[in-house]
């Protein structure tokens, strides 16, 4: 069993059925999940990134720890259950709990940069957009957060 899901046992616990919007983008609800089980689709304006499948795996950190609306919605890709953590911030005050969840982001943070590394070792000479691999590189890597909204100029994020 997964840390997260010793230390939310005690955490109420929501049923989901194969459809249901756990969180949907752009909405606040300063809830944080963790899955108990099911299988869960993200997706950020409408096009998917990731499907949520491992019991413990934490759903909504990223809106609580930045103090933002949802990024992305998740919707249940299959009937489960998943514990709802209404205090999440004090729940991740906690060593324990706050260690996982910088382990899981961590994780990404470091799946990303290497993927986006690949990207630039095959394809950052090849002009465009590409160019800016370099500068993207070094933002996730070593830089402090953004002082900007989400969006670009070519299609604002309508919900920032």
């Amino acid at each position: 069993m997964s840390i997260l899901l010793q230390l939310c046992s005690d955490q109420p616990v929501r049923r989901v059925v194969t459809g249901e919007a756990l969180v949907v983008e752009g909405d606040r609800t300063g809830v944080l999940f963790v899955v108990r089980r099911g299988a869960f689709d993200v997706t950020h304006q409408g096009s998917s990134i990731a499907r949520i499948t491992e019991p413990g795996s934490v759903i909504g950190e990223i809106s609580v720890l930045l103090e933002t609306a949802h990024g992305a919605t998740v919707t249940a890709a299959a009937d489960g259950e998943v514990h709802v953590v209404s205090h999440p911030v004090e729940c991740l005050s906690t060593g324990a709990a706050s260690v996982e969840v910088a382990r899981i982001l961590a994780g990404r943070l470091n799946r990303l940069v290497a993927y986006l590394a690949d990207v630039r070792a095959q394809y950052g000479n090849a002009g465009g957009h590409l160019e800016l691999l370099d500068e993207i590189l070094s933002e996730l890597s070593y830089g402090l957060p953004p002082s900007v909204d989400p969006g670009s100029e070519r299609e604002p994020d309508p919900y920032y």
